[in-house]
């Protein structure tokens, strides 16, 4: 299939799940929503890379899906209006957690793929 349509069905799913999971009410002003789609998103990634998945899946899954799923621009924005808030505690909380939980999320899926051994 052409992997132009590949990518825009995935952005398509990819983007109303994000809809679906952005409606997920904070916890302590951190924005869960886009917490939680950009750790699992981290993670799905990294499964599809370090497993080798390519082709139309990877166009599908990975460019598409996981493209219109996860979000930095809208991390940029909330942590950026933490700021502006001078809601430090939640913007180092924030910014800690989505950094710190999607190497996590990389590494938990790279160690699936590699058979437990990390390449340092």
């Amino acid at each position: 299939m052409d992997p132009v349509i590949l990518v825009g069905i995935g952005g398509a799913v990819g983007s109303v799940l994000r809809f679906i999971l952005s409606r997920i009410q904070p916890l302590r002003g951190i924005p869960a929503g886009t917490l939680l789609v950009n750790i699992t998103g981290s993670f799905a990634l990294s499964l599809l890379v370090f497993g080798r998945v390519g082709g139309d899946l990877y166009n599908l899954v990975g460019t598409g899906g996981l493209g219109g799923f996860t979000t930095f621009s809208t991390f940029s924005y909330e942590t950026f209006r933490m700021l502006e808030d001078h809601d430090y505690r939640t913007f180092a909380t924030y910014t800690a957690i989505s950094i710190g939980g999607g190497l996590l999320a990389v590494a938990a899926g790279y160690l699936l793929c590699s058979g437990g051994a990390m390449p340092w």
